[in-house]
């Protein structure tokens, strides 16, 4: 809990203030590796000793007899070990607090107060020429995930799909629907995706047509800078919104939903990419080589120059990026770019731009990407494993699962499915620190009885059958936590209490990961103290109250946890 540390804290710094008479700075706080040895332990008697000239073990016995005066809350006692200062909890009086704090502030336990802070935070931005692929959902869980987190902890957070509509794969696009019919039947970014693939083939077969493709994208630059709504802009418009209908219904299946699309081509439409371009001109960073003008970036120690315009006029998609930026960046405080490791020069070129215009730059998450075992990934070649397939075979493992645990209704057999399938991708693909790759293999997205979302959503739904049989035993109250507990229900109440401060921790470092990976852990506890510690049966009314106290508080807290995860609990597996 939270206010116990905060309070150790200032317990320690006021006694080592008495000691050095000065302030030494922030006191850290470790978890000792045995509960025999205490719940927390600080080695600032280590830090001490070149101050007082004093051996640690010597500033750890004086600074423990300084401590013991202290009333400071749920401590019940304070040891000197070999330097170490270790804190044993009083964990009936800490049960009693903090599983009442869970139960009273139930689905908002660990919710922050309001921090008057905007955030803008852009994620998916896949290119509207196809299908989402797993690639694409690695970037949509991180950031739906994180969005979810910072809003609970306290931001205003909107999110961004950022539409390009005016690259080259939708100019092919465009392109193809001219040459091959589109089949209507089919799911629309899949129809799209066909196009492309057919499109791009052409191309290859016959390369002189890749002029046609640079007339198109001309052609629909100068309409947009003049305003018109010309037949190539309504070609552009039909085919991004057509596949959009698609990408979006993914996206829903996944539990995502983005506040805001913003289209690129609306900056080249209100001429903000060319004042762009004129201040950037300004600054006596741009040099004129062939024709082209190009931004110097040298001064951030970037020896490759950003070309802002193409030698026929057009401009770039990264000279449109910080257009889409300059204006992201002036209405949030903070902005957030969840992006693949490739993109990692232009980020770099689109901060130093900023920089250059005077502007805030935003945060940016990298992501390794997902392969497959047989190698990358190729929207352009049809290789590749959409999204809607991987949810269509998780609910089919799913159903499978369910059906072996006794469940008999079909409607109840695919409900419970769907959420087991989503939880599955999902956490399987946000459990994993976004710097590492993933390589997608079936068997591991979809494991359903090692570390994956349905050993969490197994432990909330033994949680909702214990609370279901109470309810049906009607216990009556008893005095709450006022026995000697065992070490797993310590552990799992510590471990529960954990989860506001583990919400800070994810949402300030953005990364949901955190969040993820201490979800298992509360599941494992729980397990743990269901199969050590009697729940109903055990003979002693006021234990059995007490335990099942703890019992509603692990369901809160999974559901709490996996909610802003993105993920359902079936509440019967």
């Amino acid at each position: 809990m939270i206010e116990v540390e905060n309070a150790l804290k200032d317990s320690i710094s006021k006694k080592v203030k008495e000691i050095c008479g000065e302030d030494v700075g922030d006191i850290q706080l470790e978890e000792p590796p045995s509960m025999e040895l205490g719940d927390y332990s600080t080695n600032i008697s280590f830090r001490l000793a070149r101050v007082l000239k004093k051996p640690p073990k010597v500033i750890a016995e004086e600074l423990c007899r300084k401590l013991k005066e202290e009333n400071i809350p749920y401590i019940r006692d304070v040891k000197a070990v070999k330097g170490y200062i270790n804190f044993f909890l009083d964990y009936n009086s800490y049960a009693r607090g903090g599983i009442s704090r869970i139960l009273e502030e139930g689905e908002n336990f660990g919710r922050g107060r309001d921090r008057g802070k905007k955030v803008i935070l852009e994620h998916t931005s896949a290119n509207p020429n196809g299908p989402l692929h797993i690639g694409h959902g690695r970037n949509a869980i991180i950031g739906d995930s994180l969005k979810r987190i910072l809003e609970f902890i306290g931001y205003d957070v909107e999110t961004h799909y950022y539409v390009n509509d005016m690259g080259r794969q939708e100019a092919v696009v465009v392109f193809g629907l001219e040459r091959f019919e589109i089949e209507k039947d089919k799911k629309p970014d899949h129809a799209i995706g066909e196009i492309y693939i057919k499109a791009n083939k052409l191309l290859e077969e016959d390369p002189q047509l890749e002029e046609e493709i640079g007339r198109i994208m001309r052609e629909y630059e100068r309409s947009l800078e003049n305003g018109e709504d010309s037949p190539i802009v309504e070609r552009f418009q039909w085919a991004v919104n057509y596949a959009l209908e698609g990408i979006r219904e993914t996206l829903s299946n996944l539990n995502i939903k983005h506040d805001t699309f913003v289209w690129e081509s609306e900056y080249v439409r209100k001429g903000m990419v060319r004042e762009v371009i004129k201040r950037l001109m300004e600054t006596g960073k741009v040099v004129e080589e062939d024709g082209v003008y190009k931004l110097d970036l040298s001064d951030f120690g970037i020896e490759k120059k950003l070309v802002l315009t193409r030698a026929d006029g057009t401009t770039l998609y990264s000279t449109r990026d910080i257009a889409y930026h300059l204006d992201k960046m002036s209405r949030c405080d903070i902005g957030i770019d969840i992006l693949g490791a490739d993109h990692k020069l232009t980020a770099q070129m689109v901060e130093a731009s900023l920089k250059l215009l005077k502007s805030k730059t935003p945060k940016v998450i990298f992501y390794e990407f997902i392969s497959l075992p047989e190698g990358s990934m190729s929207t352009r070649r049809g290789r590749f494993v959409t999204l809607d397939e991987v949810l269509e075979e998780a609910e089919r493992r799913a159903i499978q699962e369910v059906k072996k645990r006794g469940v008999a209704d079909e409607e109840e057999i695919k409900e419970i499915a769907r959420k087991i399938a989503l939880g599955a991708v999902r956490y399987n693909i946000v459990r994993i620190s976004p710097e590492k790759p993933i390589v997608f293999k079936w068997e591991e997205a979809l494991d359903f009885e090692k570390v994956g979302c349905p050993v969490i959503q197994y432990a909330h739904a033994r949680c909702c059958r214990i609370l279901e049989h109470a309810r049906e035993m009607r216990i009556e109250d008893g005095e709450l936590f006022n026995y000697h507990m065992m070490d797993q229900e310590k552990i799992l109440i510590k471990t529960l209490l954990k989860f506001p401060r583990i919400l800070e921790i994810a949402g300030e470092s953005l990364k949901p990961h955190i969040l993820a990976n201490y979800m298992l852990d509360v599941a494992h506890k729980f397990n743990s103290f269901y199969g050590n510690c009697p729940i109903l049966r055990e003979k002693n009314k006021s234990i059995i109250l007490s335990r099942l106290k703890i019992v509603e508080s692990t369901k809160i807290v999974i559901e709490n946890g996996l909610k802003l995860l993105g993920i359902e609990c079936p509440g019967k597996m």
